[in-house]
């Protein structure tokens, strides 16, 4: 193997997440840790390399480590049953070994623990080292950090500022060390394949350390075990007595902790009597929702940032206030009122003066990066309170949340326009800009629930506003942006285009218009009307209820998002007519979303076959996808997604009668 040369940039969606909603890490399908993210689920990231191994020094004509993620060792994965706890067996069938990895982070400890059990399958015995390689990235970068081996707990300390990390695994058989800097000739890479480390007890910039435990005669039949601790805190010297903590016990017992934790955990969760792989990944659902949550804010990412550069997308390691309502209904819906409240005091901290809410927010508050505000998010947030407070309700919640109820309704009253429909924005998808009817909807959905809480708190003028509002704006809906030569609604009017699009309007003789921007600076192009099918549409019916479930025209709009948005390849629902972001995938948020709405309409049968298609889409650990691949199907982007695992729920309780949702609960 040569020098390491880089970190790398490329997306790469994982094999699997494992945190404590502080602490979030991901690993490979092969089993290599490649991402730690502290002290937010969002931030910082720092990896970097974390790779082990086994060095057979001993063996005849052997001299590289076998890194376990590489290709000597056949891989198998699963999370331990009901648990955010990640088993991968490798097998090197040329040396008849075994090797179980256990990876988890304590639930109440900012600590990565990896369990490694080795056996010697083989007929020859066998004087292993086993051998760990680190090259951290903390905080992002590769300035002012450090590392160093400290003699006294036998461990490696990479710090940055205030940000440390001790790596150790135990004082036994350690029989090597060695600090250096990355890519130079003091770098330990070459001395850990080989399994001989210099000594060099620290270094300074772009550090990379090694550790190397003899593990003694491994005789035929035999087995060890070894621990690796990663704990990560603010100092070295409180990392130094919580490893000190965490060594005294065996580490089969944080496993079995960690373990009940979980299992714990899971027992809220409204589950159902079904087939047990719909079981399994509606807990495993409500497990990868809490590891996407930020246990102090209770702000959802919508994955873990897996594109940090930038390189294909705009990143997904943010909290979007729709895409994290839906997340909390989901966690309602399941029971866990707790959860849900915490997102929704978040969004209270985190919104505008003005009262909408940014596009969004890093999970601890802070403004993410940006390219337009979107008001079907203030919409959606209201309607999640109204939603929250239908299935727990709760005086003290509904006082905490009413002053952002007021600032949200009153904002998007003032943004309804003389046409009746909110003011042109970003859409849903986010790459339009016009009248979206799905932000419409968004808007509408949001008003009533805001003039239910009104009545709830028995102000009568602002429920008379807010209502009245509200049904202006269906009035428009449905004379605006239905169209009855197309027999179903449209994605929306008044949408902006380029110069070359207003001009081929123009040619086709449509009502194409211009004029400048705000700034009167610049010149815009609209055309009236996007008559594109967007699966989103659905919106009309759930959750936000603009036309009842049985209206003929949510019928026919249904109808045709099934027949022109399938992919008629893999199977799936496209997001609307001519979508191009990754190739055109079908998506599983819209393939969820039209099973959803067949099954409150009482079609279960064709509900279920959405449903199952995308079931068939979930990596071999139960995560999901924001997409199918369209050419052969599974995991095509983004892994695992919120808002997938969210409307998994949320299908999968409405599949079976169980969705509260949609049973217009009369507020008390």
């Amino acid at each position: 193997m040569g020098q390491f040369k880089g970190f790398v940039a490329e997306p790469e969606m994982p094999g699997a997440i494992i945190g404590n909603s502080a602490m979030l890490a991901c690993l490979r399908n092969s089993g290599e840790l490649y991402r730690i993210f502290w002290p937010h689920i969002d931030y910082a990231q720092h990896l970097g390399i974390f790779w082990t191994g086994l060095n057979l020094r001993n063996h005849p004509g052997e001299s590289d480590t076998h890194w376990y993620h590489q290709d000597h060792w056949l891989a198998r994965q699963q999370y331990v049953e009901d648990t955010n706890i990640v088993e991968t067996v490798y097998l090197n069938q040329l040396y008849r070994l075994k090797v179980t990895q256990t990876d988890f982070v304590l639930p109440n400890e900012d600590a990565l623990l990896r369990r490694y059990r080795i056996e010697n399958h083989g007929l020859e015995t066998i004087h292993p080292l086993f051998v760990l390689y680190s090259a951290l990235f903390l905080d992002e970068s590769n300035l002012y950090d450090s590392a160093c081996f400290n003699p006294q707990d036998r461990s490696l300390v990479f710090f940055r500022r205030d940000t440390y990390f001790t790596l150790s695994g135990g004082k036994r058989g350690l029989v090597g060390f060695q600090c250096g800097r990355r890519g130079s000739p003091s770098d330990p890479l070459d001395g850990a394949n080989r399994g001989c480390l210099g000594g060099t007890p620290d270094n300074v910039l772009m550090s990379s350390a090694a550790l190397a435990w003899d593990e003694s005669e491994l005789k035929p039949g035999m087995s060890v075990e070894r621990c690796l601790y990663v704990v990560v805190g603010h100092s070295a010297e409180s990392n130094g007595e919580r490893l000190q903590t965490l060594q005294a016990r065996d580490a089969a017992y944080w496993q079995d902790l960690t373990a009940a934790y979980w299992r714990g955990f899971l027992r809220k969760a409204r589950c159902f009597q079904v087939e047990a792989r719909e079981c399994a990944l509606f807990r495993r659902s409500v497990l990868a929702l809490q590891l996407m949550t930020n246990k102090k804010t209770g702000a959802h990412i919508a994955a873990p940032e897996f594109d940090p550069y930038y390189t294909m997308c705009g990143g997904y390691g943010y909290c979007w206030g729709r895409d994290g309502t839906f997340a909390a209904a989901a966690m309602d819906e399941a029971g866990y009122h707790n959860q849900a409240e915490k997102f929704y005091h978040f969004a209270v901290r985190v919104q505008c003066p003005d009262g909408s809410w940014r596009q969004r927010y890093s999970t601890d508050g802070l403004a993410a990066p940006t390219w337009g505000k979107q008001i079907d998010q203030t919409g959606t947030i209201l309607w999640g309170y109204r939603h929250h407070f239908s299935l727990s309700p709760n005086e003290r919640f509904l006082a905490r949340v009413w002053p952002s109820v007021v600032s949200g309704a009153n904002y998007l009253v003032n943004s309804l326009q003389e046409n009746g429909l909110p003011a042109a924005g970003m859409d849903l998808w986010e790459d339009e800009f016009n009248q979206s009817t799905y932000s419409a909807a968004a808007t509408y959905g949001g008003l009533r629930a805001a003039a239910d809480l009104a009545r709830v708190k028995d102000e009568g003028e602002m429920n008379g506003l807010w209502a009245a509002s509200a049904e202006r704006l269906r009035g428009a809906i449905l004379s605006l942006q239905w169209s009855k030569e197309q027999n179903r609604f449209i994605r929306g009017i008044n949408r902006r285009v380029g110069g070359s699009d207003y001009e081929r309007a123009i040619e086709k003789g449509e009502a194409a218009y211009t004029g400048t921007d705000d700034t009167g600076i610049y010149r815009n192009y609209w055309v009236p009307k996007d008559l594109r099918l967007d699966a989103a549409l659905l919106g009309l019916a759930f959750p936000f209820a603009v036309v009842p479930l049985d209206d003929t025209r949510m019928a026919a709009t249904a109808t045709a998002i099934e027949e022109e948005l399938w992919n008629t390849t893999v199977g799936g629902v496209h997001r609307y007519s001519g979508d191009v972001y990754r190739g055109g995938n079908p998506w599983l948020i819209t393939t969820f979303w039209l099973a959803i709405y067949y099954s409150l309409v009482g079609q279960r049968e064709k509900a279920r076959e959405f449903h199952s298609w995308c079931l068939d889409q979930a990596s071999p650990l139960l995560l999901l996808p924001e997409q199918a691949d369209r050419v052969k199907g599974g995991p095509g982007w983004v892994l695992p997604l919120s808002w997938s695992h969210a409307m998994y729920i949320l299908s999968a309780l409405a599949l079976n009668g169980r969705l509260s949702a949609m049973e217009n609960r009369v507020l008390p």
